[in-house]
């Protein structure tokens, strides 16, 4: 009987108050230090707490295909998790439940639930197009990594650049401040960076760098809920998430919620599959 208590206790997670210390594990994606990261999720973490009553554990993965091993292992339950990666693991893991997109206090203090990859140069190099990489030293952050690699690599390639061939250096820098950093200290020549990165950064780094590109429109980071979370409390999330705002006034911090078609997130397995061929 104990067995079996215990085992409840593990699969309605939240739902019983008779578990103790009942908790939630939460996961994001690496693309700032963890700090960073702490500061933009910090406010709805303490509101997630207090809508839901357990205790919310904020887990960083070691990367983008991580943070996909960790809700497949069980060991995170909700995630926030980048467009190409929630794609990806659509294809993989079925059960995965789309709870929400995330909505971004852009520059012009607005909330908004798009954004765009830039790929940047140096504004005092010899570089001025994308025809101009080729041979060139060129730093993406992660393969899973949609603003960070695969809209920027789908943009060089429709000039006849292949990103795995025609640089002298690829370099996979993790997290979208990095390609910032690189490229001042003129470790690589360009680079894929997340807009709001950029947006941020200028303040600090002037009209160090300019704009080569800019990809389409894509959607914010999905709320998602792990296969293992019981429905009912996945429904009980995607509700407090759709009933937060926020209070904070931190520029590329979460400020709300809303519901898009899961089929904006497919579009870029469709993509996928065409680049490919």
């Amino acid at each position: 009987m104990k067995r079996l208590k215990h085992a409840l206790c593990a699969i309605f997670l939240l739902l019983s108050s008779s578990c103790a210390d009942p908790k939630l594990f939460f996961g994001v994606n690496p693309y700032k230090e963890a700090t960073e990261l702490h500061k933009v999720y910090s406010e709805l973490l303490a509101y997630l707490e207090k809508e839901l009553g357990v205790e919310i554990v904020f887990v960083v993965s070691n990367d983008y295909t991580h943070l996909a091993t960790l809700m497949e292992s069980q060991k995170v339950d909700v995630a926030s998790i980048s467009p190409k990666l929630f794609a990806t693991i659509r294809q993989r893991i079925h059960a995965t439940q789309y709870l929400a997109t995330i909505q971004i206090r852009n520059e012009k203090n607005m909330p908004t639930c798009t954004y765009r990859g830039l790929i940047v140069a140096r504004n005092d190099g010899t570089i001025h197009e994308l025809s101009d990489l080729r041979g060139k030293r060129f730093g993406f952050t992660d393969k899973e990594s949609t603003s960070g690699y695969f809209y920027p690599h789908m943009l060089l390639k429709e000039v006849g650049i292949d990103s795995e061939k025609d640089f002298s250096h690829v370099f996979m820098l993790k997290k979208h401040p990095k390609i910032i950093r690189a490229l001042l200290e003129n470790s690589i020549d360009a680079g894929a960076v997340y807009e709001g990165t950029y947006e941020v950064m200028k303040e600090e780094i002037g009209d160090s760098l300019k704009i080569l590109a800019t990809t389409e429109e894509i959607p914010y980071d999905a709320i998602v809920g792990a296969p293992h979370l019981p429905v009912a409390l996945a429904e009980k999330i995607k509700k407090a998430l759709m009933d937060f705002k926020s209070n904070s006034s931190l520029e590329g911090g979460i400020v709300g919620f809303e519901a898009k078609p899961v089929e904006v997130y497919d579009r870029l397995s469709t993509l996928q599959v065409s680049e490919n061929k």
